[in-house]
């Protein structure tokens, strides 16, 4: 019988990168996941960026400080992903986002997806979909061996 691939949670700010088949978790608060994955390697990582400070998703202004920060923690993320898997020539990526139901919360978390979808471009990794949630509560379970991404809404699984 096939034992389910385990649960890896991944903080704000940060990243992991599976060589195994293995779910990668995030609980998102105004945050963005980026789901990286090769569609034939089966290798991926999960990078989970902050859309703001707490308290500051209201403003939609992206600072210097927060876009150099998360290109810096993406850059670092996929130097680390084509060294562990150096034959994957197939990347693609997902993106899924929390957001506050607020406009300016909202604009700010566009202008974010829209900054690291052109960013992956120039890479050479294509951006599959990308989609923001407003709900209370948003969770992502990533599975990079399938190219699998769960967004659950509602009460977020402890």
């Amino acid at each position: 019988m096939n034992e389910p691939a385990p649960d890896l949670p991944v903080a704000s700010d940060d990243y992991r990168i599976a060589t195994d088949d293995v779910v990668l978790c995030a609980n998102l608060h105004s945050s963005l996941v980026v789901c990286l994955y090769d569609a034939v390697e089966e290798h991926g990582a999960l990078m989970h960026l902050r859309l703001a400070a707490p308290g500051h998703s209201r403003d939609p202004n992206l600072t210097d400080n927060t876009l150099s920060s998360d290109l810096a923690l993406l850059d670092r993320a996929l130097r680390e992903l084509s060294a562990a898997s150096p034959r994957a020539q197939h990347w693609q990526a997902k993106l899924v986002a929390h957001t506050e139901d607020q406009a300016s919360a909202r604009v700010r978390c566009e202008g974010l997806q829209a900054f690291i979808g052109a960013f992956l471009q120039d890479a050479g990794i294509q951006v599959v979909s990308s989609m923001a949630h407003a709900e209370p509560a948003v969770s992502v379970r990533f599975r990079p061996a399938m190219g699998q991404v769960r967004t659950l809404t509602g009460a977020v699984p402890a």
